[in-house]
């Protein structure tokens, strides 16, 4: 079941204001824009929050309650791919449930980047490949360059759409097309 914040929003045509509030999820989402991730907002603005190291900032998303925070995995890798080496570390070392979170958006992660590499580099220049830690070895999914990353996503999807009901797919991309308008923002305003 999928749980809904009101106080978390998610900004898809406009950037968001700088998001400084006294709320709990403001650390994260204040630490996610120092990160590079912008689409999200926290509604109420409140007083300065306090920025997370990036393995604090991976732990709190993958075990947080809120969807849209856990899905927040995805465009942090893709943003920061310098952080995939502690994702390996990370998911031996946290409860079973967050590390499944974590495991499911690296890999989500892994095979968007492959499906749209070429979008990604016009965005974001050069950037390293994310490894594949969990797709082969763990899920015994396709290779991300299988049909450029498209197989093992939807292989992904559907092993966890028999797990929890949801459509997982349609989670992966409406994430990858708010980082990608993201992006597009960004680019818009800086030339």
């Amino acid at each position: 079941m999928r749980l809904f914040n009101p106080k978390v929003t998610v900004m898809a045509f406009a950037p968001p204001e700088p998001a400084i509030s006294t709320q709990p999820d403001a650390s994260l989402i204040g630490t996610l824009r120092a990160h590079g991730v912008r689409h999200l907002a926290v509604a109420e603005p409140a007083a300065p929050y306090a920025a997370f190291e990036s393995t604090t900032l991976i732990v709190r998303l993958a075990g947080h309650p809120d969807p849209r925070l856990r899905e927040a995995l995805i465009p942090l890798f893709l943003r920061q791919p310098e952080l995939a080496d502690q994702a390996p570390g990370l998911v031996g070392r946290l409860p079973p449930p967050a590390a499944d979170v974590l495991r499911q958006f690296y890999t989500a992660a892994v095979y968007l980047q492959r499906l749209w590499l070429s979008t990604l580099r016009i965005h974001l220049g050069s950037f390293p490949l994310l490894p594949d830690y969990f797709g082969q070895a763990h899920y015994r999914l396709p290779a991300p360059d299988e049909q450029f990353g498209e197989a093992g996503l939807r292989s992904l999807a559907r092993l966890y759409m028999d797990k929890t009901g949801l459509d997982w797919l349609s989670v992966y991309e409406s994430t990858m097309n708010l980082f990608l308008q993201q992006l597009s923002l960004e680019q818009s305003h800086h030339g």
